[in-house]
């Protein structure tokens, strides 16, 4: 009976084996389908690194850009392969291997088969995926050598020698990239991690001198606080470590998502030393950061501050609440100085321009945001409107006023205060229907009965009788 079951299944499992091989024709997937998967893969791990910060936007655009080209080439490579068709071996071929299969597996247990044998271990082989990814790198490595100063590119094999475990190979890539980039302090900090992961984990000190730098470059990337203190801790230094940790979680969002990990260490450091994490306090220099991270951050939401947060400034005298509001406002210029990139940072900044009182300076922050944005309306918007609060009253409007009125109406045709403030200038230059026809334009928008459309109609009626 147990021979009768075997041969049974033997019977199910070649059926099944034959049944691609007996139809007409089959597909087989061309080599760029591995090719694309590859490409996938480093898309996800690119983002990955992005979210993690491991490198910045303009990195993660350009190697995206990198890899979906070659996506897009592969992908056309493999729609000009010719499927392969099962009918190019004879069917009597197959037959015959699988009835002959079966048998040799027979005679060949009856010679050598011992059910007491124990079973071998099963062994992992390495994903299969693996020489494909080489072969990618390998292209990588010839284009390098071809256009040597391509940073993208160097960035790019960098990661891809840490995905394949060849931590040697990608400091010398990092390397490379450090020495192409005009700005290589922007790096140290996943050059940094790069080191350490070569090591297995030990905070050298190259890789610490690289954090010190990163920490220099942007106080508030959580990486070289917490490697910083990785290495003090690795060094002995344990209350020094517990301080530089306890300094990240004071900067740090209350839903940070790496909180649970430095929690984690200083706990264990903490009682390795019989130090309680708890008793070591946030340096002051930490602490007021965290004051003015939490003053120029954009607001939480529809609630803004919490509670606690009204509480603790209404606690301060008004000469205290204004330099801890002055001191803030310097530190996020000094910290757009040297990231001008920052649309909503030039925003946040203009609006506490305004509130200290600062037009000028309010105007040249939003003029900032505006030329980052040119396609935002509302950052135009918010320029022009800082722009109207320093106008004279009763003068003419400056052309630089009108020219971002005239820039708002060509990305938004319908925007209201714009239709009325070109069309006042139309009027002031004496094209009279041009600013009818922009008035007439926002009347249509303005609902019946209000004091707007009521002063919008006076000066089109105005302008109509001046004209007859």
């Amino acid at each position: 009976m147990l021979w009768l079951v075997f041969a049974g299944m033997t019977a199910l499992a070649v059926a099944a084996l034959l049944v691609p091989y007996l139809s007409s024709r089959r597909t087989a997937l061309p080599r760029s389908a591995y090719d694309l998967e590859i490409y996938r893969d480093q898309l996800a791990e690119l983002e990955r690194d992005r979210a993690r910060g491991l490198i910045g936007e303009a990195e993660a655009k350009a190697a995206r850009t990198e890899i979906a080209r070659r996506a897009l080439a592969a992908d056309a490579a493999g729609s000009q392969q010719k499927t392969a068709t099962a009918g190019s071996s004879p069917r009597w071929t197959v037959l015959a291997a699988a009835v002959a299969a079966p048998a040799l597996a027979f005679a060949l247990y009856l010679g050598v088969g011992s059910p007491r044998m124990p079973s071998q271990e099963f062994v992992a082989h390495g994903d299969d995926r693996g020489p494909q990814a080489e072969e990618m790198v390998a292209r990588l490595e010839n284009r390098l050598k071809e256009q040597p100063d391509d940073l993208q590119g160097w960035l790019l094999l960098a990661r891809s020698y840490s995905t394949l475990g060849r931590t040697d190979d990608a400091i010398g890539a990092w390397r490379e990239a450090l020495k192409r980039s005009t700005d290589p302090d922007s790096l140290a900090s996943a050059f940094g991690e790069a080191l350490v992961e070569a090591t297995g984990g030990t905070v050298t000190p190259e890789a610490e001198k690289q954090f010190e730098t990163a920490r220099q470059f942007d106080p508030l990337d959580p990486r070289p606080r917490y490697y910083i203190g990785l290495a003090q801790a690795q060094a002995g230094a344990t209350r020094d470590a517990l301080q530089t940790w306890a300094d990240l979680m004071a900067i740090s969002p209350a839903d940070a998502p790496w909180l649970p990990m430095v929690r984690e260490q200083m706990a264990r450091v903490g009682a390795q030393a019989k130090i309680d994490p708890a008793s070591v306090a946030p340096s002051a220099d930490a602490q007021k950061l965290a004051q003015q991270l939490q003053a120029t951050a954009p607001p939480r939401g529809p609630g803004g501050p919490s509670g606690a947060d009204v509480a603790a400034i209404e606690k301060m005298s008004p000469e205290d609440r204004a330099a801890m509001i002055r001191s803030m406002v310097d530190q996020l210029a000094a910290r757009l100085e040297s990231n001008p990139d920052d649309v909503e940072g030039w925003l946040r900044l203009g609006r506490a321009r305004d509130v200290l009182g600062e037009p000028d300076k309010s105007v040249a922050a939003y003029a900032k945001a505006a030329a980052l944005a040119p396609d935002r309306v509302d950052v135009q918007a918010a320029y022009a409107n800082a722009l109207f609060k320093t106008l004279p009253r009763n003068d003419k409007l400056p052309e630089n006023f009108v020219t971002v009125m005239r820039h708002i109406l060509d990305l938004d045709p319908n925007y209201g205060d714009a239709l009325w403030f070109v069309g006042l200038a139309e009027a002031e230059a004496g094209n009279r229907l041009a600013a009818v026809a922009l008035w007439q334009r926002l009347l249509n928008r303005l609902p019946d009965g209000s004091k707007e459309r009521d002063q919008v109609q006076a000066q089109i009626d105005r302008l109509k009788q001046a004209t007859n």
